[in-house]
This record gives C-alpha cells, sequence and structure tokens, in this order.
C-alpha cells in the first residue's frame, strides 16, 4: 500500500478538481484509465526485464506516484515561472501579438519544460529514503527513473485529453488525444528520466562523480527539447500528411527508446547475475564470500552485496577474468554471436513493436485511400 504524503494528497486533490473542471467526472475517469491503464503495462515491462532481483512493486509505486504527482506540480510551477522569465526578457513593445504567442510556445515547449521536467521527476530517487536504499544496482536506475517518467507522463495525458479542443469534440476527442499520446509522448517521458536515472546510479551505486549525472541530465534534456521541437515543427506544415510522417517517425523513436531501455536493464542484470553465479555462489575466491554466509543473508542483504560484488570486479580482476571473458565482442565465436543473438530476439518485445507497425499503416491508410 503507498502511504501518499499530506502534500502530495494536497497535489492529488487539486488535480482531480481542476480535470474535472476540465472535462466533468466522465471525461475526467475516461482520461484516467485511459492514460493510466497502459502506463501500469509500460511498468510492468520494464520491472521484469529486470531477471534477478526484481524490484518491488511498493517502492516503485512511490516512484511513479512522485512523477505523478510531485513532479507534474512542480514542473507546472517551474514552467510557468521560467517561461515568463525568459519572456521578459526577451520580448519589447515592437513584438506583435503573434510574435509574443508564438514565442511563447517555443520559449516553453523547447527550452523551458525540457530543462525543468527533467530536473523535478527524478528527484525523488535521491529525496526519498526507501527508493534511494533500492538503487542499489546500476539497471536500478533505470528501472526507477522509467517508473517517475511513466508517472508524470500518465497525469500529462490525462492534462491533455481533457484539453478544450478534446473536450469540445466529445468522449472521441478525448480518446484520440489519449491514445495517440500513449504510443508517444509518455514513452518519451520514460525514456528520457531513464537516462538520467542511469546517471543517478552510477553516481549512487558505482561513486562516479556527481558529473555523470549531470551528462545524463542534458542528454534527458537534449532528447526532450528535440521531440517537442519535432512536434511544434509539424504543427506550422499545411500538409497533413509531412505533419503525420513526423509524427509517425517520433512513436518509433519513442518505442525504439522503450526497447533499449529493457534492454539495457537485461544486459547489466544478466552481467551481474553471470559474475555472481561463477564466483561468489559457488564460494570461490574470497573466505567471506562463501555460500554459507550468502544463505544467511537476507534478499535485501543478498542484493547489496550482489551489487558490492560487481563493484569489486575491478580490483579482482584476476578472479573474474574468466567471465570478463564471456562480455568482450572480441573474443565470441560465431556459436556465442549466434546465441547471442537469439536471446535477443527471444527477449525483443515483438508485440509492442507489431502492434506500432500496424497503427502507422492504418493512419497512413486514411491519408492515401
Amino acid at each position: 500500500m503507498i502511504k501518499l504524503s499530506k502534500k502530495q494528497w494536497f497535489i492529488l486533490i487539486i488535480l482531480v478538481l481542476t480535470f474535472i473542471a476540465m472535462g466533468g467526472v466522465l471525461g475526467f475517469v475516461f482520461a484516467s484509465l485511459l492514460s493510466f491503464v497502459p502506463a501500469y503495462f509500460y511498468l510492468k515491462s520494464i520491472r521484469n526485464s529486470e531477471k534477478a532481483d526484481v524490484e518491488p512493486w511498493g517502492t516503485m509505486g512511490l516512484a511513479f506516484v512522485w512523477g505523478a504527482l510531485s513532479g507534474v506540480f512542480l514542473a507546472g510551477i517551474f514552467n510557468t515561472l521560467g517561461t515568463a522569465f525568459l519572456l521578459v526578457m526577451l520580448v519589447d513593445s515592437e513584438n506583435s501579438l503573434e510574435d509574443i504567442e508564438n514565442l511563447t510556445i517555443v520559449l516553453t515547449v523547447v527550452v523551458v519544460a525540457p530543462l525543468v521536467e527533467e530536473f523535478v521527476k527524478p528527484l525523488v530517487m535521491f529525496r526519498n529514503v526507501t527508493v534511494r536504499n533500492e538503487i542499489d544496482e546500476v539497471e536500478d536506475g533505470i528501472v526507477y527513473g522509467a517508473a517517475c517518467g511513466l508517472g508524470f507522463g500518465a497525469t500529462e495525458n490525462v492534462l491533455y485529453g481533457l484539453s478544450e479542443g478534446a473536450v469540445a469534440a466529445g468522449i472521441w476527442g478525448i480518446f484520440i488525444i489519449v491514445l495517440l499520446r500513449t504510443f508517444s509522448s509518455i514513452l518519451l517521458h520514460l525514456v528520457t528520466t531513464s537516462f538520467t536515472g542511469y546517471g543517478i546510479a552510477k553516481y549512487q551505486v558505482e561513486g562516479q562523480s556527481f558529473s555523470i549525472v549531470v551528462k545524463y541530465y542534458f542528454l534527458a534534456v537534449f532528447i526532450h527539447a528535440a521531440w517537442n521541437g519535432l512536434a511544434v515543427f509539424s504543427l506550422q506544415y499545411d500538409s497533413d500528411l509531412s505533419a503525420l510522417l513526423l509524427f509517425a517517425a517520433s512513436i518509433m523513436l519513442a518505442i525504439s527508446g522503450l526497447e533499449m531501455a529493457k534492454r539495457k536493464i537485461t544486459q547489466l542484470d544478466v552481467a551481474g547475475s553471470n559474475i555472481i553465479g561463477t564466483d561468489i555462489r559457488a564460494g570461490h575466491g574470497n573466505e567471506d564470500w562463501s555460500s554459507n554466509k550468502w544463505e544467511k543473508k537476507s534478499g535485501w542483504e543478498q542484493k547489496k552485496l550482489r551489487s558490492s560484488s560487481v563493484a569489486a570486479g575491478s580490483s579482482e580482476s584476476t578472479a573474474y577474468s574468466d567471465t570478463a571473458a564471456l562480455y568482450s565482442s572480441d573474443s565470441k565465436t560465431p556459436q556465442e554471436l549466434a546465441a547471442s543473438t537469439t536471446e535477443w530476439a527471444s527477449n525483443f518485445d515483438w508485440k509492442n513493436t507489431l502492434g506500432t507497425i500496424f497503427f502507422l499503416i492504418f493512419m497512413l491508410a486514411q491519408i492515401f485511400f
């Protein structure tokens, strides 16, 4: 059971009342179900990519709720303040009303929103002790970053689904907007925050300098800004086909990003499990890693031991030389390459990919026929 803080309860009440005022009770319930149900399955897919030491639902829920409530609330405030500040700095009396409107859109969507949202979404990975303590493997940063992004994207989907234009078109207007964003924008937030989460995990688990977090934060900002810029650019086209092709490209990028995140989680997880399986669980090397001691540890302590063992691999290269060789691309035999290809194919999410392809074909058919 996820316990909300008093601040989060306050934010939840404000958001619910705002959404009901925008689209009515029926519209709010419909948009929420259409947005949060797919988000749950995306979250489950990310969580299940980690085969060993799968993250607890309760802690993942904390990250998801942070993104859905606190992240959205903070982003709304700082986006407004940031855009207002830049407009004061850049606008003068010679600008027309149309110029100001266009500048406001570009500043908000391409500049301020990526900087602000990629900052606030993963903050729970630093602020919440429970979440921070669960990040004891590098792949955990990707998992919890994705959870934060999914929560943020789900609430944002409801916000856009209940916009004036969508509500004016009725239930089908809400359905189309939320559905399209479920295949695109929500995955954008998943992917970008997973990058920042990866940097945070390398800082917290591997002890790298904080610059690694800054590096992946700005990478997330760049991807987010490029995505939003593409969306703004597509709106400038008079051709529906051009806009549709740009949108189709953005969906394919989002799906590819999801698959990349899942494969990275599996890769890191399997690498750590193999290192442990050949040395620690067998009781080789250091006596402190005997099987008896391992069996006495609790699940959480085992997870800590596994993480520390991976980090210790750099200083005990001799003990792990045989295992490390398995992950050297130069040493792979044709049989190993074939096996890795088969493994990749079996882990690939063909259902989501085929679904996306059929969806794009359907959309293109509406243009040409």
